[in-house]
């Protein structure tokens, strides 16, 4: 199987083939696991070696979101694309999609931090430190080829395509999250069910899914929003309010930087 690498759409971020002698840290990824060692789960198969990228981050800035495709074709010349991405505004606390100065290894099912697996072979523990992206099957697939679509970085720059919308996406989620806050909020002052409001939302009428180019990702992250909170409603747990934690979670939404490009301003 052929299998290729896209140019970064930045200088700053370079992608290489991975190579253990050039990246030795990433090589017990690979290495069978010892059932005693915690890096166990981050292991990977031995076969995705070859077929995995080092994202090295030479921005001396965090890298904040990322979305990349992997593109597949067959024999038949058919052609598939699946996508992955992530961000740092999607939860609470802030952590960065690549810190500054830090390597992120990407195979099919995963990704792995470099630093992640410094701080696990120092002793300490890890939550969510692997990101998997559901590993798509290689049946009849005759060459393979991994591209960047989009890098954001912590003061705002963005690079690649975008051909996705991943900035319309993340732009839409706080004024998304904050619209459905205040339908509830108001629904609380003045004494009445919000229920009837928040599933009039989750039926606007929409173009495409969540997190996909299509359509208005605004109405798409209300209705996503909406649903949440309903869903909060019928949680019921005596010590903790589920719904008002998740209503200050919409009312908090990190604010974002001001976007902009290179060669021209993109807001």
């Amino acid at each position: 199987m052929d299998f290729a690498v896209s140019v970064s759409p930045s200088t700053q971020v370079v992608l290489s083939r991975y190579d253990a002698a050039v990246f030795p840290k990433f090589r017990t990824v690979f290495d069978e696991p010892r059932s005693e060692s915690l890096v166990q789960f981050l292991a990977q198969p031995s076969e995705e070696a070859e077929r995995a990228i080092v994202l090295e981050n030479r921005a001396g800035k965090d890298v904040t979101a990322l979305r990349y495709f992997w593109v597949m074709k067959g024999a038949d010349g058919k052609q598939q694309t699946h996508t992955v991405s992530s961000d740092s505004y999607m939860v609470d606390v802030y952590h960065p999609v690549l810190g500054a100065g830090d390597r992120k290894l990407i195979c099919l099912s995963a990704t792995v931090d470099e630093s992640l697996i410094e701080h696990v072979l120092r002793g300490g523990g890890f939550m969510g430190g692997r990101v998997g992206s559901g590993r798509p099957s290689l049946a009849g697939v005759t060459s393979l080829r991994l591209e960047i679509d989009m890098l954001l970085f912590s003061d705002g720059e963005i690079a690649g395509p975008d051909s996705e919308k991943l900035v319309a996406e993340l732009q839409s989620r706080k004024p998304a999250a904050e619209f459905v806050a205040k339908q509830i909020r108001l629904a609380q002052t003045e004494g009445r069910d919000v229920t009837p409001v928040l599933s009039a939302l989750t039926h606007l009428p929409r173009l495409g899914r969540l997190r996909h180019a299509q359509g208005d990702p605004l109405v798409h992250w209300t209705k996503h929003y909406a649903r949440q909170y309903l869903q909060a409603m019928r949680q019921v747990n005596e010590h903790f309010d589920m719904g008002e934690a998740r209503l200050r979670h919409f009312e908090n939404r990190p604010t974002l930087p001001r976007f902009y490009r290179r060669d021209h301003d993109t807001q």
